[in-house]
């Protein structure tokens, strides 16, 4: 076997690292499975629990975008979110976005074909790009936006979804199983919080504004693109990529050389300038506290059980902060080569990091040279020779318009509206595992394939044989 071996070495290597990595992939898939399994039978326990009516879901409607992650979603629905949703029973509707070719199907699926006064919550499964096709026609429905929704983080790029759900170790937060079958217990279990969005507005080109969660410019984003590019070189693809960089594109200001100038405001968490209506709902609880003030006997005969009320914050009078609105100018004398544009977990303001020094070999972004702050708006000329290669929004590419004409001005603030997001309970349930009691030890595979689910590819096939 050894002599075997050393003739033909090649051979040996090439049937060593195939069954390596076969063996890692088996593996892999049959933690992923025991995982699914786990899940199917807490779904099951609370499914057959007594949920009361008014916390129980009644429908809610399935966004699902089949091409992405390349065209796995749908897969990767089926397999993993598709059983659970069933077993909790649920009246699920799925829609798919990937069928859609214009705004005007968009528009009359979101407000017609889905009966948005019938839902309960929405499931949005994709990345930040179907986030970003959706807020435009979530923001202009009333029902919608009050709605809650559900991100189950399929996708290439899932920046905003990583602020919803707990810190992992996994670089793409579709290879962990856990979290999302634990976005479908969410439904029950999570937190909604109103998160808004970023607004990008580009006024020359006649667009409408663009909602995202990242806006990349710069020479530090064309880098991390030829890396992705350059992905088979392995760990000599960050030395190529500054290499190739360093041979092809010379070093440019992201502004423009004819208005060079990047204004700013600082965030304000609101104030008599910026929302007039505070004033009337300040006088409104001032007139509320008013009325309901107890006379002097009342308050002398009453009794121990009427003292209990329930507390109500009271509204501080509200100010003018001066510096609301004021627009500050950057530093004309440095030149940034780049800017990155971020959501924060602040209603009130965005974070703004700016960097005029191109490290060509430093490949940690935490240590990018930069200077971070949080503004309310920012406002910049991009250089028009650089946005077709260095500027991403949502990690792609800005796309031209019907002129080919690329903006002169591009301004980044908060979005008006919010949306009302699930957020992902810390205790998982799959850390927690041992100390929950089930009721029941294993999954009945009968019950679950009188439902057309079946978890074992094997008993698929015997019911077939059977039928043929």
């Amino acid at each position: 076997m050894f002599r075997t071996i050393r003739t033909h070495w090649k051979k040996s290597l090439f049937a060593f690292c195939a069954l390596s990595y076969g063996s890692k992939w088996s593996y892999d898939r049959y933690q992923a499975n025991k995982i699914r399994a786990f899940y199917c039978r807490q779904a099951s326990l609370l499914g057959a629990q007594s949920i009361p009516s008014m916390n129980r879901l009644t429908r809610i409607a399935v966004l699902l975008n089949g091409k992405a992650m390349n065209g796995k979603a749908k897969s990767l629905y089926d397999k993993t979110i598709f059983p659970l949703l069933h077993l909790i029973g649920l009246d699920v509707r799925v829609y798919r976005l990937d069928t859609i070719t214009d705004t005007d199907g968009m528009t009359d699926l979101l407000t017609n074909k889905i009966e948005p006064n019938e839902l309960s919550a929405l499931m949005i499964v994709g990345g930040d790009g179907t986030i970003s096709e959706l807020a435009p026609h979530l923001f202009q429905s009333t029902v919608l936006e009050n709605l809650p929704i559900c991100i189950v983080p399929i996708g290439e790029h899932v920046s905003f979804a990583r602020s919803l759900f707990p810190v992992t170790d996994k670089k793409k937060l579709h290879d962990d199983i856990s979290l999302l079958c634990e976005s479908v217990f969410a439904l029950f279990n999570g937190k909604v919080v109103t998160k808004p969005l970023l607004k990008i507005t580009m006024p020359d080109t006649n667009d409408k504004p663009i909602y995202a969660s990242t806006l990349d410019f710069g020479h530090y984003t064309r880098l991390e693109q030829l890396q992705k590019r350059l992905w088979y070189f392995s760990y000599l693809k960050y030395p190529i990529s500054s290499i190739y960089h360093f041979l092809t594109t010379s070093v440019k200001s992201v502004s423009s050389s004819e208005q060079p100038a990047i204004t700013y405001s600082n965030p304000c968490p609101g104030c008599l300038r910026c929302q007039p209506s505070l004033m009337d709902q300040y006088n409104l609880s001032q007139q509320q506290q008013k009325e309901h003030k107890p006379s002097f006997f009342s308050r002398i005969y009453q009794t121990k059980h009427s003292n209990i009320k329930t507390v109500k914050p009271q509204l501080s009078l509200p100010v003018e902060n001066p510096d609301c609105g004021i627009e500050y100018c950057m530093n004309p004398t440095k030149q940034p080569i780049q800017i990155w544009a971020k959501l924060n977990n602040n209603e009130h303001n965005i974070q703004v990091d700016i960097s005029d020094t191109l490290e060509r070999f430093n490949y940690d972004k935490e240590k990018y040279p930069k200077q971070s702050m949080n503004v309310q708006h920012i406002r910049f000329n991009p250089n028009i020779d650089l946005i077709p290669k260095q500027m991403l929004i949502n990690h792609d590419k800005l796309k031209e318009n019907e002129e080919k004409k690329y903006p002169s001005e591009c301004q980044i603030e908060l979005s008006e509206k919010t949306l009302k997001f699930i957020e992902i309970n810390q205790d998982l349930l799959l850390t927690k595992q041992s100390t929950l009691k089930s009721t029941i030890h294993e999954l009945e595979e009968d019950a679950l394939e009188k439902k057309g689910i079946f978890l074992f590819s094997r008993r698929h096939q015997q019911q077939q044989q059977q039928h043929a």
